[in-house]
């Protein structure tokens, strides 16, 4: 019986001719202007990683913006179509080695349809990894299967090596517990860009309002709810440390110890007692 590492070396090991095909990169461009380069910083920011890069569309669209980009993925036939393509800066390797080598480092780290690959513990590690690779202000961003979404199944079973889906409330917990300052977390929307996508984008919002009707009607929250198949979380590293990073030791990151409540209250008494006499 194959094990799960065993079992994702297998299927990543011919993913692009088995399972994700070779892709549109009109359609990557298309995600990557309205999704993600809003929520990236300028170029001059600092170098920018795309973890789990597939073929290295995503890098690709970067370096063309001017930034200072790399990928890696541990799938040797997209890294092959990559390089075949003449993207040298797409690596075959383990995103948490890369991570790790550049502590404090990256102005933005992009995941895009790669953390549902992961089982839970690996997906707040990675956020924690993610965490103490990115500089003060910092951002990542990712793509996720969507739980709320009455389609989101066709997402997160129509890849054999999908673990887990996600919500928006989940992705907010996750990134509070990495110590993210600030998530924003956005519908992915069919995109408009002629006659048929504008029809298909008017035709969803149409279905999608339907759908918010019926969350509202039983949750009581008449906004806020995101029923896209995907949902893309841009989340930013506070400009100063908060005190609350993972990366911290775990002694640390452990309270400090309780005073006994009886020794408090007397201590507190004998203070008021002195203010009250005027003592310093």
């Amino acid at each position: 019986m194959p094990s799960q590492d065993g079992l994702r070396e297998r299927l990543y090991e011919a993913y692009a001719s088995q399972h994700a095909g070779r892709g549109s990169g009109d359609a990557s461009a298309l995600i990557y202007r309205r999704d993600i380069r809003p929520a990236l910083p300028a170029p001059d920011a600092g170098p920018v990683i795309d973890i789990g890069c597939g073929r290295g569309e995503l890098v690709r669209l970067l370096l063309a913006d001017g930034y200072d980009a790399e990928g890696a993925d541990v799938s040797p036939e997209q890294v092959a179509i990559a390089h075949a393509a003449g993207l040298d800066r797409v690596r075959l390797a383990d995103y948490h080695g890369l991570l790790a080598g550049r502590p404090g480092s990256l102005a933005a780290v992009t995941a895009t349809d790669l953390l549902e690959h992961l089982a839970k513990p690996e997906v707040l590690e990675t956020f924690d990894a993610v965490a103490a690779a990115l500089r003060p202000a910092g951002v990542f961003i990712a793509r996720v299967p969507n739980a709320v979404s009455p389609f989101g199944g066709h997402i997160r079973y129509g890849d054999f090596t999908h673990e887990t889906w996600f919500t928006a409330r989940s992705v907010r917990q996750l990134a509070a517990a990495a110590g993210f300052a600030s998530v924003a977390v956005l519908a992915c929307p069919p995109a408009a860009h002629g006659a048929v996508s504008a029809a298909r984008s008017v035709l969803w919002k149409l279905v999608s309002a339907g759908c918010k009707v019926a969350l509202a009607a039983e949750t009581g929250m008449l906004r806020g709810h995101i029923v896209t198949q995907n949902l893309t979380a841009p989340r930013r590293r506070p400009r100063r440390s908060s005190g609350r990073w993972r990366t911290l030791s775990p002694a640390a990151r452990s309270p400090a110890p309780r005073r006994p409540a009886g020794r408090t209250l007397r201590r507190s008494r004998r203070t008021r007692g002195r203010r009250c006499r005027g003592t310093p």
